[in-house]
């Protein structure tokens, strides 16, 4: 099974956990324009990077993918 990033659970989570985007960007190094992006899913996020998103929110890494629609072919 395929998995994808989800912008939306990143915002959500931060949100939830009070974190302004700016706050969020100076805990991971990265700019706040880059957050932004992250959020919108204008840029991928790097295994590394997205690690360093969960340890700063406090969140599982898994919280923030998503399972791809994975449709297979079937031959017979």
């Amino acid at each position: 099974m395929a998995f994808e990033f989800d912008p939306d659970a990143l915002r959500r989570i931060r949100r939830e956990r009070g974190v302004t985007q700016q706050k969020l960007a100076d805990m991971v190094g990265r700019d706040v324009t880059t957050v932004s992006q992250y959020e919108r899913g204008r840029y991928g996020l790097s295994v590394g990077t997205l690690a360093a998103i969960a340890r700063a929110l406090n969140a599982p890494m898994d919280a923030f993918i998503k399972a791809a629609d994975d449709r297979e072919l079937v031959s017979a």
